[in-house]
């Protein structure tokens, strides 16, 4: 159970964000992981890393020094060990030089080798009709009976996504979508970043159940999963004492290219009724595009409700 909510605008001010975009990673707490840092060619990758056996190498969010950014969530089913890491639909994407659309017609094409999974993709250094390359929607969620197994997301629009297709939302993407708006409307501007990101860590830290959810208890019937954690699954923040949201990351694209990535990581100890948590700050920068440079709009005019 992962969620990220997201919003891109396709021109703003340099005090305004090209991107926000915040997730948590839920994740069994014995699974190994590296905490982000650098790596690929040149090290121009930025992410944390899955370091389960057969997995290495794979991640569930990261960014390049180009403006690519990558981000899976699993589709709950049935487990079968002789299909594909879905990590290495984010990695694969961040180190190699591929166009993004003919990255997901890829990945489109080979989707039946991996279990069910939604990749979300962004390429802030790209731009088509001098407006930045919309993000991309591709999955194999079939099973769901979804009708969109790709297609472009909207701009200036706020987004969220958790572990089932977008016609199906679970009510922490309902609900944590709306609160989303509120904030990032609230502190639209890179002088009001502490703001911005302090509320966008309470967001993804709230443990509140948001029951009933139909979609969601559906969903873990069909896994097999213990009906009594449907409650703490369907929190923005899951907590149980061997399945935890372990990953809290932000990514800020600010309107001259300059990103904040921002990582929260809780980690067990002794006790699993502790923890501990760690914080780690990355900045780097990506290429300007010509819509990044237009002018025009203040920084929060483009925004549109959720």
């Amino acid at each position: 159970m992962c969620v990220v909510y997201f919003l891109q605008n396709d021109i703003v001010c340099p005090d305004g964000y090209q991107l926000v975009l915040v997730n948590n990673r839920d994740e069994h707490w014995t699974r190994p992981t590296k905490d982000a840092d650098f790596w690929g060619p040149d090290l121009s990758c930025l992410s944390g890393r899955d370091m389960h056996p057969g997995k290495e190498g794979g991640t569930w969010l990261g960014i390049n020094k180009n403006g690519k950014i990558g981000v899976v969530l699993n589709i709950l089913g049935p487990v079968d060990l002789s299909k594909k890491g879905r990590g290495f639909l984010v990695s694969d994407y961040l180190c190699q030089d591929v166009d993004m659309e003919k990255y997901a017609a890829e990945v489109r094409k080979d989707r039946d080798e991996y279990h069910g999974f939604i990749l979300l993709l962004f390429d802030l250094g790209r731009r088509r009709d001098c407006l930045r390359a919309k993000p991309l929607y591709v999955t194999n969620a079939l099973g769901y009976n979804s009708c969109v197994n790709m297609g472009t997301l909207s701009p200036h629009t706020f987004h969220g996504v958790s572990n089932s297709p977008l016609e199906y939302p679970f009510q922490k993407v309902i609900k944590g979508k709306q609160r989303f708006g509120q904030i990032v409307s609230q502190y639209p501007t890179v002088d009001l970043k502490e703001h911005l990101v302090k509320d966008l860590m309470e967001l993804m830290a709230d443990t509140t159940e948001l029951l009933p959810d139909p979609v969601l208890e559906k969903a873990v019937s069909a896994k097999g999963l213990n009906p009594a954690e449907t409650g703490s699954y369907s929190a923005v923040n899951i907590f149980s004492s061997t399945y935890r949201s372990r990953t809290t990351t932000i990514i800020l694209v600010d309107g001259k290219g300059t990103v904040d990535y921002i990582e929260r990581s809780v980690e067990p100890s002794q006790s699993t009724h502790h923890e501990r948590t760690m914080h780690k700050t990355f900045q780097l920068s990506v290429p300007l595009t010509k819509a990044s440079e237009m002018g025009g709009a203040t920084a929060g005019s483009l925004l549109r409700g959720p």
